[in-house]
């Protein structure tokens, strides 16, 4: 563990908003590694008001307003010492190159090993082991997922300056129905629908989030139910972050707003199709997963390239409700 008071870091995060929220826990153990040190963070613009661990600046990136290369000659001026790399691709070890950091510590892969330094292999085939233990790996094979969770540290107060002028129900259960990636991530929404019936039969309050394309799908679910809202497309990234902080209980896909909750460590129950929960499930002590696991899965497609969706299907609502009972 370094104490070097000289050492200035900065990290290049993912660009997906699930992957950004794994990575915190990478953040953290490298504010641990290096106590004393300066550690930027890269983010996607538009990520720069998440409450995320650092130690210096947040430097947002747009890659409609300016290419990798020009965005890493702007960082020469800072000298960093070490420039950690946790996408894959090629434009980010670019970046990285350009900088001028002394360090640029990624794994192989995407024709960019030569801009590296060092280029990390591999411990295991990537996707069979946590994402979270791939980037740790980058740090110090020694650390464990286990051992560095994803966090996001935020208090009552930032809380509440989040939510001015919304008003939610005192006590909720949200339902996140979405998945950017791609349908085969998304429990059909007459799953979700026969489940929030189930919900409200028992009493309970739930508010549905998403963006504004998975409106249509929470103004289904919440047709003829009372104690329903239905809040897709109503919120920004920082508002949607504290209505989860807030919530009793999130049931929703591997999506954005199930990394957010697991980063919360709050109690959520997460559903898999086409991933894999091996690689990108919560690493949440208050979570429960559920994962059909078929012969065809996981295929990390969009959409399934059979058209059945069964890992998706065959996981029934009754089967979700049992496992969210336990937080009613």
């Amino acid at each position: 563990m370094s104490s070097s008071e000289s050492e200035k870091i900065i990290i290049r995060t993912p660009n997906w908003l699930g992957d950004l929220m794994m990575s915190t826990a990478f953040i953290n153990a490298v504010l641990e590694y290096y106590p004393e040190a300066q550690v930027d963070l890269i983010v996607r613009a538009g990520f720069e008001n998440i409450p995320l661990p650092y130690r210096g600046n947040i430097v947002p990136f747009d890659k409609d307003k300016q290419s990798a290369g020009a965005f890493g000659r702007s960082l020469r001026k800072h000298n960093y010492d070490h420039f950690y790399i946790l996408p894959p691709s090629f434009s980010s070890a670019w970046m990285a190159f350009c900088s001028g950091a002394r360090k640029r510590i990624g794994h192989v892969g995407d024709f960019r090993n030569w801009l590296l330094k060092p280029a990390k292999s591999y411990q295991y085939a990537p996707r069979t082991q946590h994402l979270v233990k791939e980037y740790l790996n980058l740090l110090d094979p020694s650390f464990s997922a286990k051992q560095s969770r994803p966090h996001l540290n935020i208090s009552e107060k930032w809380i509440d300056q989040q939510l001015q002028g919304k008003q939610l129900p005192e006590d909720y259960l949200v339902l996140a129905t979405g998945a950017i990636y791609g349908a085969a991530k998304q429990w059909p929404v007459a799953h979700f629908q026969r489940l929030a019936e189930q919900l409200i039969a028992h009493q309970q309050t739930l508010v549905i989030v998403g963006t504004q394309a998975d409106y249509e799908a929470g103004e289904t679910i919440r047709q003829g139910l009372e104690r329903v809202e239905n809040w897709c497309g109503q919120t920004s990234l920082t508002e949607l972050i504290a209505i989860l902080a807030k919530a009793r209980l999130l049931i929703s896909n591997d999506s954005g707003s199930m990394h957010i909750m697991t980063a919360l460590q709050r109690p959520q129950i997460a559903i898999f199709g086409s991933t894999s929960p091996v690689w990108t499930g919560p690493l949440n002590p208050n979570a429960q997963t559920l994962y059909r696991n078929l012969s065809c899965s996981p295929c990390f497609q969009r959409t399934c390239r059979f058209g059945h969706y069964d890992c998706l299907h065959q996981i029934i609502p009754e089967q979700v409700f049992e496992k969210a009972r336990s937080w009613f």
